[in-house]
């Protein structure tokens, strides 16, 4: 941008002096100097600082701005003919009405100032910066960053080298995304600046329709300790705090938070990193500050800080003031121990700012020895072209061209590249994280572990090597916001009840097995086939319908769906089962009372076609529950938890809620009632017909009595799932473990009454060798061969023994044949 080769210093030590020539054209008349030498002209600026009796201290960038006018002054081809100076130190003592005063006094004292750099901070900043340009002159900060200063058509001829606060909302909402904090509470300094600032992020957090709770508080700079209690009082119940103040105030707050234990690890403190180094030291003036270091360190441990952080590319590479950023920093804070300063990470931007300055005026030196001002926009403006060193207030031209080359800078500094936007502000895109440490040998540290950039829609990116448990290695704290959980079934039961109902699934299709293998056997032909598929079918319904009714689920779509599946493989499976063995009795029932041959007989298709009907009506009732069902109307809040893996933790409150399937006051829940209501009719008409036909004994016809056992355990059953349904609901995991009970001894007593008495009966007559042609001819023969060697009495009992078994056969041949000849008569 500039010759970078160093100018040789004046030799100070001549002996001999000369009276240099005046030149007429100009106005200032050049001093002694040494020989040989001309005295430049001085060009000075308006330095203001604060050195932190009442607020911020930014004083630590008085030794930059020394460092940057050396370089300058020293640089041949920069402002030729000039040396760029200050005239005093001006301190705004980070307060509005005394920083005009410093600003007026410097106006009023000559000689006349082409700009001023500071004032150190916003509150300081904005008074005179909305003033400034009546005198013509512009305004470069250094530490500045309230959002108000981007206002243009106030603050007319302002520039900052720090990036505005206006960058850090929507990184902030980016990180408490990442940490999943919602509810947030605010605590700010009455000042301007911070006020503006923090309804800027209140803005951005109720726009985004992320963050569920905001609390702001403002704390007077005088007494924040006392106009803070009622906040503390007030946010027991939140987590997560921003702390957005100077330091002074900060150091009083975070002592009073210390005292009432608002602490990590249940509380977590966010604050702007525009503090100087270990500003809660004693070195610092705390002030009425009860607390020693050690408690204020012990207080930020984890507290996390970030601000838009301007930051050289490379620390080693050439910047355009002729230094590295790595050179700048080792002689800065060389500088500031030996004058006595703290340090500053604004340090680099002040050095940036003294160099735009020198760089704009001496672009506007060039343009007025040339006379070509074109497509500056200050064509038209009054005042006239006149050398830097004749700049007088009232020249509007002068002042808009220093403007105009001030607004055009494109300048790698120590602190970065550096250009304005429209308002004056640094194009800066980075906000950087870190975290206060507090380290076993007492130290504290402040450790850079994330950063956001907004050209990449502040995504939130940690550094290589670190993640989440390297920031909060006992887990992320909570933000203090009530966690609304909807309760499940615990995972043991699942398992437990899901392996019984895939153990009843494999029995059910066992029973199916055999029906298909042994369908030309007797005992199962004898039996109703098709009435006993019907029963798997509907077995097997049941089974399943616990997969669904106990399914962890928490979200509603997925609970309707699991509801509609559990009632309707229920209903379904029970009334095809419960059909089925309606029929089986009802054939009883027909076939013994008034037994005539006339009687039309009821044959297995009747029997079908009766379950069917009977099915049909509990598919009907449950289709018009489901269309009635509305599952948003039925969110029930509990005061349990019933699956210990969704505890709140450590003391944070919890909402627990169930998503019921059917809600007291909705058309749905009376049709379900009504689905039960129709099951106890049948299981009433079921237990009438079990009574009438208690004393049949037909041995043909066996499977009647299990049938009424059924009748009889099915009718407890039920009475058992219709009282958990409606009583119980509100307790999950007792209802789901009493309602998949009641299905699993419900569907397993079926099958099991039904067929392993037929499979007991099949194995025996195998196991015998029977068949079913064999006759009592055959059976004599098998007694024939008995040993001739058994006493007289042992033969005797089982001679008694067959002719028992004998009779026994001929009651069922019997039976066999008279229900062919009722079958022939129908026929």
């Amino acid at each position: 941008m500039f010759g970078r080769e160093a100018r040789s210093p004046v030799d100070l030590s001549c002996a001999m002096t000369v009276w240099c020539v005046v030149q007429t054209t100009r106005s200032s008349a050049l001093q002694l100097a040494g020989i040989g030498c001309v005295q430049s002209a001085n060009l000075t600026f308006m330095f203001i600082t604060s050195f932190g009796q009442f607020g911020l201290n930014s004083s630590g960038v008085v030794p930059a701005a020394d460092m940057a006018i050396r370089d300058i002054n020293s640089r041949s081809g920069l402002l030729p003919g000039y040396r760029l100076m200050y005239d005093s130190v001006r301190d705004s003592q980070c307060q509005n009405d005394i920083a005009l005063d410093a600003f007026f006094q410097g106006i009023q004292s000559d000689p006349v100032k082409l700009a001023v750099i500071g004032c150190g901070c916003s509150v300081a900043t904005e008074p005179v910066a909305a003033i400034s340009h009546h005198w013509n002159i512009s305004q470069i900060s250094y530490f500045s960053a309230s959002t108000a200063l981007s206002n243009r058509s106030r603050y007319k001829k302002y520039f900052r080298t720090n990036p505005s606060f206006v960058i850090e909302p929507p990184a902030f909402l980016s990180m408490i995304k990442h940490f999943g904090w919602r509810r947030i509470g605010f605590l700010t300094q009455n000042e301007n600046v911070y006020t503006t600032a923090v309804t800027s992020f209140r803005d951005m957090l109720k726009n985004s329709n992320y963050v569920s709770e905001i609390r702001l508080f403002e704390t007077t700079s005088d007494n924040p300790v006392t106009s803070t209690n009622d906040f503390f009082m007030a946010s027991e119940d939140y987590r997560v705090f921003f702390l957005n103040s100077y330091s002074g105030p900060a150091r009083k707050i975070i002592c009073e938070a210390f005292r009432k234990n608002f602490m990590y690890p249940k509380y977590v403190w966010i604050m702007r990193d525009s503090f100087i180094d270990n500003w809660w030291t004693a070195a610092v003036d705390k002030g009425d500050v009860n607390c020693t270091d050690q408690e204020l360190e012990m207080f930020l441990d984890k507290a996390i800080s970030f601000r838009g952080y301007p930051s050289p590319e490379n620390y080693t590479s050439i910047t355009d003031a002729g230094i590295t950023a790595q050179k700048f920093q080792d002689e800065y804070e060389y500088r500031a121990l030996q004058m006595n300063y703290e340090a500053s990470d604004a340090g680099g931007r002040a050095y940036d700012a003294v160099w735009i300055l020198a760089a704009a005026l001496n672009r506007t030196m060039a343009m007025v020895k040339s006379g070509n001002i074109n497509g500056t926009g200050c064509e038209n403006i009054t005042g006239s072209l006149v050398p830097l060193e004749l700049f007088q207030y009232s020249n509007e031209k002068m002042g808009c061209l220093i403007q105009y080359n001030i607004k055009i800078t494109n300048f790698t500094g120590v602190s970065g590249h550096i250009q304005f936007d429209m308002n004056g502000t640094r194009i800066q895109n980075l906000i950087i994280l870190k975290q206060y440490t507090h380290l076993a040998h007492g130290n504290m540290s402040r450790n850079l572990f994330a950063y956001l950039d907004a050209q990449h829609g502040y995504n939130f990116n940690f550094l290589p090597g670190v993640g989440d448990k390297d920031i909060y290695a006992d887990g992320i704290p909570s933000d203090g916001a009530a966690i609304n959980n909807t309760v499940t079934y615990s995972i043991p039961m699942i398992v437990v009840f899901y392996t019984c109902s895939a153990g009843g699934e494999v029995f059910a299709l066992v029973c199916l097995v055999f029906i298909v293998a042994f369908r030309n056997k007797r005992v199962v032909r004898l039996s109703s086939p098709a009435l006993n598929y019907i029963i798997v079918v509907g077995s097997m319904c049941m089974y399943a319908s616990l997969f669904a009714h106990l399914a962890p689920t928490k979200i509603k779509n997925g609970v309707w769906t699991s509801c509609l599946l559990s009632l309707g493989l229920f209903t379904i499976g029970y009334a095809l089962c419960f059909g089925a063995l309606l029929a089986k009795m009802w054939r009883v029932y027909y076939i013994f009372h008034n037994p005539t041959t006339k009687k039309l007989f009821a044959q297995d298709w009747h029997m079908v076609l009766l379950t069917m009907i009977i099915t049909g009506i509990g598919v009907c009732l449950l289709a018009l529950a489901t269309a009635t069902s509305a599952l948003d109307q039925f969110v029930v809040k509990v005061d349990h938890v019933e699956n210990p893996k969704e505890k709140a933790p450590r003391d944070i409150t919890q909402n627990n809620y169930i998503l019921m399937c059917y809600g007291p006051s909705s058309p749905a829940y009376y049709l379900r009632a009504l689905i039960f209501a129709y099951f106890a009719v049948l299981q009433i008409l079921g237990i009438m017909l079990a009574f009438q036909t208690r004393k049949v004994k037909f041995p043909g016809l066996k499977d009647s009595k299990f049938v009424t056992i059924i009748m009889y355990t099915s009718s407890l059953i039920l009475l058992l799932l219709i009282g958990n349904a409606f009583a119980f609901n509100s307790y999950l995991t007792a209802s789901g473990s009493l309602h998949a009970i009641g299905v699993l001894i419900l569907t397993t007593s079926i099958l099991a009454l039904i067929f392993i008495p037929k499979m007991v009966m099949l194995y025996k007559d195998l196991a015998n060798g029977r068949s079913d042609s064999r006759t009592a001819t055959h059976r004599a023969s098998i007694a024939s061969r008995r040993p001739a060697e058994r006493s007289l009495e042992s033969e005797l009992c089982q001679r008694d023994k067959e002719i028992k078994e004998l009779k026994a056969e001929i009651a069922v041949l019997k039976g066999h044949l008279s229900e062919i000849e009722i079958i022939l008569s129908s026929e």
